[in-house]
């Protein structure tokens, strides 16, 4: 019969406790973390879209933490050897928004944070998550512009069974023919419009009649626009030297 394995030796069971000024670290970013979360929550109710600032406004406040309670002695503290003091395991994480949290640690402190501005950062994000850019989009710059935009917008999306957007406008540039920027209800809509458009651009008789052909696109942040027109541009520069080197031939 064989024999039960025996209990392991209480020396070999792995630790259960953590060091207490780790433990107090620990908690101390948790409720950096829990006072930036309420304060972005109360900045996207005050500075976010009607929209947003509804869905936010749902949403339940996360509850402050209660304060830890005095550190207590385990056995093994007891009986074995002190360690040797080293850097504590528990290193807060450096992010530019929390680097900027109002927080008290020895003598040093750091500025507070502005909830409003970075409120208006995420509700920024939020909103580039769910909306589309269609660039080369034919524009008068009328006062009628944006009815003849939504007009055309809706009757593709009708059309063609595509998500229709509930906000349809013009990026105020320069250039003349200015982004036309479709707003979402939500991301997964975004997506399913920009593939579905993709797939009629060049057999849809309104739009396949524009020249030149439009794009299309998820809105960009400011780097990743300077990266696609880096790239648009390295594209333009080398289909130029190979028409220099083969005068006849064409990019199809």
């Amino acid at each position: 019969m064989t024999q039960p394995p025996g209990k392991r030796k209480f020396n070999h069971e792995p630790p259960e406790f953590v060091a207490y000024a780790d433990y107090e670290a620990l908690h101390k970013h948790v409720v950096m973390l829990t006072e930036l979360v309420n304060q972005l929550r109360g900045g996207l109710i005050e500075e976010g879209s009607d929209k947003l600032s509804k869905k936010i406004a749902n949403s339940i406040e996360v509850p402050d933490l209660p304060t830890p309670g005095p550190p207590l002695l385990s056995y093994q503290d007891a009986v074995s050897t002190p360690r040797p003091a080293t850097k504590s395991f528990f290193n807060p994480i450096c992010h530019p928004i929390l680097s900027t949290v109002s927080t008290t640690t020895g003598n040093n402190s750091s500025a507070p944070i502005d909830p409003i501005g970075i409120a208006k950062q995420a509700a920024q994000l939020l909103e580039k998550s769910s909306r589309a850019v269609i660039e080369r989009f034919p524009d008068d710059k009328t006062p009628e512009q944006n009815q003849k935009d939504t007009e055309f917008i809706n009757k593709i999306s009708t059309r063609h069974s595509l998500p229709t957007p509930y906000q349809v406008y013009r990026h105020e540039c320069t250039s003349s023919r200015r982004p036309l920027k479709l707003q979402f209800s939500s991301k997964t809509e975004r997506e399913n419009f920009i593939k579905g458009f993709n797939k009629i651009r060049f057999t849809d008789p309104d739009i396949s009649a524009i020249d030149p052909k439009l794009r299309v696109r998820r809105d960009l942040t400011r780097p990743e626009l300077e990266t696609l027109r880096a790239s648009r541009k390295f594209v333009y520069d080398e289909n130029l030297k190979a028409k220099e080197r083969y005068p006849g031939t064409q990019k199809g």
